[in-house]
Protein backbone atom coordinates (compact mmCIF):
# COMPACT_ATOMS: atom_id res chain seq x y z
CA UNK A 1 0.00 0.00 0.00
CA UNK A 2 1.30 3.84 -0.87
CA UNK A 3 1.67 6.63 1.06
CA UNK A 4 -1.71 7.63 2.92
CA UNK A 5 -2.08 11.73 2.98
CA UNK A 6 -4.85 11.59 5.89
CA UNK A 7 -6.22 9.38 8.37
CA UNK A 8 -9.91 7.80 8.81
CA UNK A 9 -10.08 10.11 11.71
CA UNK A 10 -9.82 13.27 8.90
CA UNK A 11 -12.80 11.94 6.71
CA UNK A 12 -14.83 10.98 9.69
CA UNK A 13 -14.17 14.85 10.73
CA UNK A 14 -15.65 15.89 7.09
CA UNK A 15 -18.93 14.74 7.33
CA UNK A 16 -19.60 14.54 11.01
CA UNK A 17 -21.48 17.63 10.69
CA UNK A 18 -24.23 18.42 14.34
CA UNK A 19 -24.78 14.05 14.35
CA UNK A 20 -21.17 12.82 14.37
CA UNK A 21 -21.53 11.48 11.00
CA UNK A 22 -25.02 9.30 11.51
CA UNK A 23 -26.26 8.47 8.10
CA UNK A 24 -22.79 9.13 6.62
CA UNK A 25 -19.42 6.81 5.63
CA UNK A 26 -17.93 7.94 9.02
CA UNK A 27 -19.96 5.09 10.40
CA UNK A 28 -17.46 2.65 8.10
CA UNK A 29 -14.61 0.55 9.52
CA UNK A 30 -11.09 2.18 9.77
CA UNK A 31 -9.62 -0.97 7.30
CA UNK A 32 -12.98 0.38 4.18
CA UNK A 33 -11.81 4.19 5.09
CA UNK A 34 -8.20 3.25 5.13
CA UNK A 35 -9.23 1.98 1.13
CA UNK A 36 -10.53 4.85 0.55
CA UNK A 37 -7.61 6.90 1.67
CA UNK A 38 -5.22 4.56 -0.50
CA UNK A 39 -7.18 5.25 -3.43
CA UNK A 40 -7.11 8.61 -3.24
CA UNK A 41 -3.84 9.48 -2.34
CA UNK A 42 -3.03 7.21 -4.93
CA UNK A 43 -4.44 9.58 -7.16
CA UNK A 44 -3.08 12.69 -5.85
CA UNK A 45 0.35 11.06 -6.41
CA UNK A 46 -0.26 10.44 -10.23
CA UNK A 47 -1.69 13.69 -10.45
CA UNK A 48 0.86 15.87 -8.49
CA UNK A 49 3.51 13.76 -10.04
CA UNK A 50 4.88 12.82 -6.69
CA UNK A 51 4.81 10.71 -3.44
CA UNK A 52 5.55 12.47 -0.36
CA UNK A 53 7.17 9.71 1.61
CA UNK A 54 10.59 11.18 2.68
CA UNK A 55 12.75 8.23 3.72
CA UNK A 56 11.24 4.35 2.63
CA UNK A 57 13.29 2.86 5.09
CA UNK A 58 11.60 5.20 8.29
CA UNK A 59 8.84 6.63 6.52
CA UNK A 60 8.40 9.99 7.21
CA UNK A 61 5.35 12.02 5.09
CA UNK A 62 5.38 15.44 5.04
CA UNK A 63 2.19 16.81 3.31
CA UNK A 64 1.65 19.78 1.86
CA UNK A 65 -2.23 21.36 3.01
CA UNK A 66 -3.60 21.48 -0.37
CA UNK A 67 -2.95 17.79 -0.50
CA UNK A 68 -4.18 16.93 2.26
CA UNK A 69 -7.46 18.68 1.37
CA UNK A 70 -7.82 17.35 -1.75
CA UNK A 71 -7.24 13.74 -0.59
CA UNK A 72 -9.87 13.82 2.43
CA UNK A 73 -12.33 15.46 -0.36
CA UNK A 74 -11.61 12.65 -2.47
CA UNK A 75 -11.61 9.61 0.29
CA UNK A 76 -14.63 11.06 1.73
CA UNK A 77 -16.27 10.70 -1.86
CA UNK A 78 -14.69 7.06 -2.69
CA UNK A 79 -16.12 6.24 1.07
CA UNK A 80 -19.15 7.60 0.60
CA UNK A 81 -19.45 5.55 -2.50
CA UNK A 82 -18.65 2.67 -0.65
CA UNK A 83 -21.08 2.99 2.59
CA UNK A 84 -24.02 3.50 -0.25
CA UNK A 85 -22.96 0.41 -2.00
CA UNK A 86 -23.86 1.89 -5.40
CA UNK A 87 -26.83 3.90 -4.88
CA UNK A 88 -26.63 7.11 -7.00
CA UNK A 89 -26.12 10.52 -5.39
CA UNK A 90 -27.48 13.73 -6.29
CA UNK A 91 -25.29 16.57 -8.24
CA UNK A 92 -25.99 18.88 -5.40
CA UNK A 93 -24.90 16.05 -2.36
CA UNK A 94 -21.94 18.00 -0.62
CA UNK A 95 -19.46 14.91 -0.69
CA UNK A 96 -20.15 14.86 -4.91
CA UNK A 97 -19.33 18.54 -4.89
CA UNK A 98 -16.29 18.48 -3.12
CA UNK A 99 -14.64 15.69 -5.23
CA UNK A 100 -15.50 17.88 -8.10
CA UNK A 101 -13.54 20.70 -6.37
CA UNK A 102 -10.79 18.61 -5.84
CA UNK A 103 -10.44 17.33 -9.28
CA UNK A 104 -10.52 20.60 -10.73
CA UNK A 105 -7.92 21.53 -8.32
CA UNK A 106 -5.81 18.54 -9.32
CA UNK A 107 -6.52 19.87 -13.20
CA UNK A 108 -5.13 23.14 -12.01
CA UNK A 109 -1.94 21.55 -10.22
CA UNK A 110 -1.44 19.34 -13.98
CA UNK A 111 -2.01 22.51 -16.03
CA UNK A 112 0.69 24.63 -13.71
CA UNK A 113 -2.28 27.16 -12.25
CA UNK A 114 -1.47 25.87 -8.67
CA UNK A 115 2.08 24.87 -7.24
CA UNK A 116 1.64 22.32 -4.78
CA UNK A 117 4.06 23.97 -1.95
CA UNK A 118 4.38 27.19 -2.63
CA UNK A 119 7.33 29.51 -1.51
CA UNK A 120 7.17 30.36 2.04
CA UNK A 121 6.83 34.14 2.86
CA UNK A 122 10.20 34.94 3.59
CA UNK A 123 12.03 32.40 0.81
CA UNK A 124 12.77 34.39 -2.71
CA UNK A 125 10.85 33.34 -5.09
CA UNK A 126 11.51 31.64 -8.49
CA UNK A 127 8.50 33.11 -10.14
CA UNK A 128 6.70 36.25 -7.88
CA UNK A 129 3.27 36.72 -8.38
CA UNK A 130 1.65 39.93 -10.12
CA UNK A 131 -1.57 41.29 -10.74
CA UNK A 132 -2.98 40.66 -13.94
CA UNK A 133 -6.11 44.00 -13.80
CA UNK A 134 -8.46 42.63 -16.98
CA UNK A 135 -10.99 45.91 -15.84
CA UNK A 136 -10.93 48.50 -19.05
CA UNK A 137 -10.05 52.06 -18.00
CA UNK A 138 -13.36 53.26 -17.98
CA UNK A 139 -13.81 55.72 -14.94
CA UNK A 140 -11.73 59.31 -15.19
CA UNK A 141 -11.55 61.40 -12.35
CA UNK A 142 -14.79 63.29 -13.11
CA UNK A 143 -16.47 60.14 -12.23
CA UNK A 144 -15.30 60.32 -8.91
CA UNK A 145 -15.72 64.21 -8.38
CA UNK A 146 -11.89 64.65 -8.03
CA UNK A 147 -9.32 66.60 -10.36
CA UNK A 148 -5.75 65.71 -10.40
CA UNK A 149 -4.01 68.75 -8.05
CA UNK A 150 -0.29 69.13 -9.71
CA UNK A 151 1.37 67.49 -7.00
CA UNK A 152 0.58 64.11 -7.59
CA UNK A 153 -2.21 63.57 -5.55
CA UNK A 154 -6.25 64.44 -6.11
CA UNK A 155 -8.66 66.50 -4.49
CA UNK A 156 -12.62 67.11 -4.80
CA UNK A 157 -13.60 68.76 -7.51
CA UNK A 158 -14.22 72.91 -6.80
CA UNK A 159 -12.14 72.70 -3.79
CA UNK A 160 -10.22 75.70 -3.10
CA UNK A 161 -7.34 75.89 -6.02
CA UNK A 162 -8.83 72.78 -7.72
CA UNK A 163 -9.28 74.54 -10.44
CA UNK A 164 -5.45 75.37 -10.60
CA UNK A 165 -4.77 72.25 -12.07
CA UNK A 166 -7.68 72.20 -14.80
CA UNK A 167 -7.15 71.30 -18.13
CA UNK A 168 -3.53 69.50 -17.56
CA UNK A 169 -4.91 66.37 -17.41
Amino acid sequence: MGAMYCLPSDIRANVAGTDAGTGTCAQLEDFQLEAAIAQASAKVSAYVGTSFVIDAADPVIVVPDLVFTITVQLATFYATLTYRKGKDLSQFDPVVLGAAEANKTLQDIVSGKIEVAPTAPADPTDRPGHVINTLPSIFTYEDSGTVPNRRGGIEAAGAPGARFGEGWY
